[in-house]
This record gives structure tokens, sequence and C-alpha cells, in this order.
């Protein structure tokens, strides 16, 4: 079930889609704004991320920034959800955003708007990909929510990796969603239907060997520097294995998110992560079936150097590690592959209920 065009409490966007230059944009619609509001720069940081990861709430969008010393409060830390859904609704009345409340959940959601986008150019952030909440699955919501949620926690100045993972706060160009993924992806998949249909290799697990071969080829050559690979070849971020006669490894995987670390790297060894947001337990086939792909990935690094499962509850982690040490795969043993409990901004773990009650508001 999509969100209905109705189903917002003003007019959704069919897509979003840039059809002039981000000033001219941005001119145009603020003719249609209240007299003497704006986007500011502070906000425009909510309103880019809104475009980044559409359907995520008010409690992702504090943890991006600090809020700035007034006489009535300290700087430096993170602004209240409160505060920060008073900024929210703000900008939704001057046009930048948009919102959909769910009704299982009763859980707000934010997605960025045509002017949005014109805005969030101007100052500086790179909307190519950006996406409205229009057409998301419903019963998808709380799995965007969540990543989303994981996201902005990457890239919160409060550093909520920066023990668990070693990962200080990551710019927004470093986080890359789902959409992100298949943006560059879908380009490959047609191009091996096409193969296929002449006869030829339709085979994404062959093509992503041949493209790691040559890219590392082209390294050795000084054509390519091993810190740019993701940014030359970003298809490679969707992982998959040549389907080979009894391989359990997956012909294609889409990760929830990826984040490009790989800004110092100087060696085939990458330093990104490959993010999986588990809000439900899968079977033990689809999971042997994903960790054997993970394990076959993880060995020769050249794109991602480990994997993080972000869980609600014990059950995924509990079975990962089962089928982990079953199939033989040593990825827990060896710290490429670690399971993270979904925490609340003030550090309270997630409980996915009928409501999914938002801990950390004051």
């Amino acid at each position: 079930m999509a969100i209905p065009q109705n189903a917002v409490e003003h007019q959704q966007l069919p897509e979003v889609e840039i059809t002039d230059s981000p000033e001219n944009e941005t001119k145009r619609e603020a003719k249609n704004r209240p007299s003497g509001q704006y986007i500011t720069e502070g906000n425009a940081k909510l309103v880019a991320f809104a475009g980044l990861f559409p359907g995520c709430d008010s409690e992702a969008l504090s943890m991006l920034s600090n809020r700035q010393e007034t006489r009535f409060a300290p700087g430096g830390e993170l602004p209240s959800i409160k505060g920060t859904e008073q900024r929210l609704a703000k900008i939704e009345r001057i046009g930048g955003i948009e919102k959909f409340k769910n009704p299982a959940t009763r859980t707000t959601h934010y997605g960025i708007t045509k002017a949005g986008i014109g805005a969030a150019w101007s100052y500086g952030y790179n909307m190519e990909h950006a996406a409205s909440i229009t057409g998301l699955s419903i019963e998808r919501l709380n799995h965007y929510r969540f990543i989303a949620h994981i996201a902005a926690q990457f890239a919160s100045p409060a550093g909520f990796f920066s023990e668990s993972l070693g990962v200080e706060p990551v710019a927004f160009e470093n986080l890359l969603s789902e959409k992100d993924m298949r943006v560059s992806y879908d380009p490959v998949k047609r191009q091996l239907e096409e193969r296929k249909k002449k006869g030829q290799s339709g085979d994404f697990g062959r093509w992503r060997e041949s493209v790691l071969k040559s890219a590392s080829q082209a390294v050795q050559a000084n054509k390519l520097d091993w810190e740019n690979l993701i940014q030359a070849r970003p298809a490679l971020l969707t992982l998959g294995a040549p389907q080979r006669e009894d391989t359990k490894r997956k012909l294609v995987h889409q990760p929830d998110l990826a984040i490009n670390l790989d800004s110092q790297r100087t060696s085939s060894r990458a330093k990104n992560i490959l993010v999986e947001v588990e809000l439900s337990k899968k079977s033990w086939e689809a999971y042997d079936s994903i960790l054997a792909t993970l394990s076959a990935e993880l060995k020769h690094g050249m794109v991602y150097d480990r994997a993080v499962y972000f869980t609600i509850g014990t059950q995924v982690g509990t079975l990962l590690r089962k089928i982990d040490n079953a199939g033989g795969y040593g990825l827990f043993a060896s710290g490429k592959l670690s399971v993270l409990p979904i925490t609340h901004r003030d550090g309270t773990p997630v409980e996915l209920n009928r409501r999914v009650i938002v801990k950390g508001t004051k």
C-alpha cells in the first residue's frame, strides 16, 4: 500500500525532479512563502536529510547538529525533540518539507518538497537523488524510519558509534542510502537483461567480479586511486556473487545503508561499512545465504571492510550467531560482523510495539 496523494496534510508531489537550476527554483518558490520567512542554513540541514532519507522522524532529525548557545540554554548539545518539531513545523509552513502520520504507529514521517530541494541545493547539499515520501509503502515506513535513524546517528556530532564501531561523525555525502545504490545498480541491471536476451551472460555476480578485477588493474596502472573506487564504480556497493552450481551466495544483495569511509584509503582493503537494519527475523535459509555472501565479500574486502546489523531485541543476533557458527563463516570471531541494538538518542533500546514509543524527548 503506497501513501496516497491526499494522505498528507497538504498536496503531495508526484515526483521529485529538478527542471531548472536550484537558484532559480528557490527564487520562484520564494514568491509563495509567507512574508519574511525563508529556510535558514541550519534548517537546510534538516530539509536535506529529509530528502536523502525520506520517512525520517523528528528524533532522527534532532540528532543531526548541536544547538547554538542562547541565554535560555547552553550550546554544544543536541536540541530537544520537541524543539526540533517546532522547527519542522516552521519549515513545513514555508513549504520546504511535507509530512505523513502513520495511522498504525502514529509516528509522523517527513519528506522533502520541490522547494526544499532547491533550498538544500542553494546551501551546497547534493540533492541529485533526493526523494519525497509520495509513493512510499506504508508497510515499510517503519523500516525507512529506522534506516534514517541509524544514518542520523552516524552523522550526529554526538558520535553515537565512536566507541562501539570506532567511527566518528560522518558527512552527509558519505551516507549512501539504498536508493543511492539502486540508482547505480539499475542501469547495470538493464544492461545485463539486454545481454541475456542476446544469449550472453546476465549474471550480475560475474559482472561485478569483472569490474573489481578491472578496477584493481586501473589502480596498478595509476589510472585510479583506491580512495576513489566507490565514487568511480558505485554499482559495486550492491553485492552479488556468480551463480555457479550449488552456491549459497546471492546473485544480488542490496544493503540498507553504506558508510563510505574510504577518504584515507591507500590499499586494496576498504574501510567502508555495510549496514543492515533488521526489524524482524528472516528464515535460517535466508540468513545463511546472506552470511555466505558477506563471508566472501569481506574476505577480499575491496568494497566493504565490515558489516553491522542493527536490530530490535535479541532474536536476530542470536540466530545470526548460530548460522555463522554452523556455516563455519567465522564472521563474528573475526570482527567482520557485529550486531548492535537500535537505540534512542538517550541510549535506551528501541522497543518495537504497536505505537513505537519515542523516548528521550526532553
